[in-house]
């Protein structure tokens, strides 16, 4: 039988917590944002979420498309960005509300917007389009996954699989004037 110091535990989950949080990705802060009536609010402050398992490959297509990523995988909201936060319609907030999934939603929306520029760009090409949103939704998975505090498997999976199963139309729609 083995046994584990109490002292040497703490260590084992210590280190298990860092690894998460490298693996999966890392944001830069909380949400800056000012409420602008009904249903949006406008970033103070640049947001952003580094992940450092993207291959050169998925950042040149999210790059392609026109996100604001960085060489190593660091996606960008500016200041002044309008978000909606989680899409999640008003009577699923018991179950699953926008304030669960914000941060990872903030930088989601900054992707789907810059895909729906892409869609209806001249130079647009539908498998670059799919292969990007999905990519994007991966990365919507990411940011819930590395969220403090942390948010259940079952609202994480609930919301990709809504997006996945429902973006195409966001993803695809025409630009509000």
């Amino acid at each position: 039988m083995v046994r584990i110091q109490e002292k040497d535990a703490r260590k084992i989950v210590v280190y298990y917590h860092f690894e998460r949080k490298i693996k999966m990705g890392k944001f830069n802060g909380k949400i800056h944002a000012e409420f602008t009536p009904p249903k949006t609010w406008k970033l103070e402050k640049t947001l952003s979420f580094a992940m450092n398992d993207l291959t050169q490959a998925e950042i040149g297509t999210l790059h392609q498309v026109g996100a604001n990523i960085s060489g190593v995988g660091r996606v960008t909201c500016k200041t002044g960005m309008v978000t909606d936060l989680a899409s999640v319609p008003r009577i699923c907030w018991a179950v699953l509300s926008p304030w669960d999934v914000a941060r990872a939603a903030v930088i989601h929306d900054h992707l789907y917007a810059t895909l729906r520029k892409y869609y209806h760009s001249d130079g647009m090409h539908k498998k670059t389009w799919r292969v990007a949103r999905k990519l994007s939704d991966g990365v919507f998975l990411k940011g819930m996954k590395s969220a403090d505090p942390r948010v259940s498997k079952f609202k994480m999976y609930s919301a990709y699989w809504a997006v996945r199963m429902f973006g195409r139309w966001p993803a695809s729609a025409k630009e509000k004037v």
